[in-house]
C-alpha cells in the first residue's frame, strides 16, 4: 500500500512538475529576444560575436543546471534511509525539467546556428572571420584523419 501511496504522488508530482516547465519554456519564447532567423541581420561581425554569446550563455545555463541538481543528488545521497523519497523526487522532478530546457535551448541554438551559417556561404567570404566557421573548419579536418 505504501508503494502504491509513493508511486501516485510521484506520478502527481512529474504532472505538475511537466505542465510549469512547459509554461515557463512558453513564456521565455515570448520574450525571447528576436532569433537571427527574423530579419535581424546587421553587421556580419556582431552577429559572429552574437552568436558565440549565446552558444556561451547556454553553457554557463548547462553548468548551472548540472550544479543544482548534483546539489540535489547529494542531499538524497545523505538523507536518512527512511527519508529518501522526497530528495528522490526532487532529482527526478529536476532532471524531467532539465531536459526539457535543455531540448528547448538546443533547438533554439541550432535553428540560429544554421541561419548564421548560411548567410556566411551565401557571402562573397565564408569564412570571414567567423569564429563559429572557424570552429567548423577545424572539426571538419580533424574527422579527415591525419594527414599522409
Amino acid at each position: 500500500m505504501r508503494t502504491i501511496a509513493g508511486t501516485l504522488i510521484l506520478a502527481a508530482a512529474l504532472a505538475s512538475s511537466s505542465s510549469a516547465v512547459a509554461q515557463t519554456a512558453a513564456t521565455d519564447a515570448k520574450h525571447a529576444q528576436p532569433s537571427m532567423m527574423e530579419g535581424k541581420h546587421g553587421d556580419p561581425k556582431s552577429e559572429c560575436q552574437a552568436m558565440m554569446s549565446k552558444k556561451q550563455e547556454m553553457n554557463d545555463k548547462l553548468q548551472a543546471m548540472d550544479a543544482a541538481l548534483d546539489k540535489l543528488v547529494a542531499e538524497m545521497n545523505t538523507a536518512a534511509p527512511g527519508a529518501r523519497e522526497k530528495p528522490m523526487l526532487a532529482v527526478i522532478i529536476e532532471l524531467v525539467a532539465d531536459r526539457k530546457a535543455e531540448r528547448m535551448m538546443m533547438m533554439d541554438l541550432q535553428s540560429s546556428m544554421m541561419a548564421h551559417m548560411m548567410r556566411h556561404m551565401q557571402s562573397k567570404d565564408p569564412k570571414s572571420g567567423c569564429p563559429m566557421m572557424q570552429m567548423e573548419k577545424k572539426q571538419a579536418s580533424s574527422l579527415d584523419g591525419p594527414a599522409r
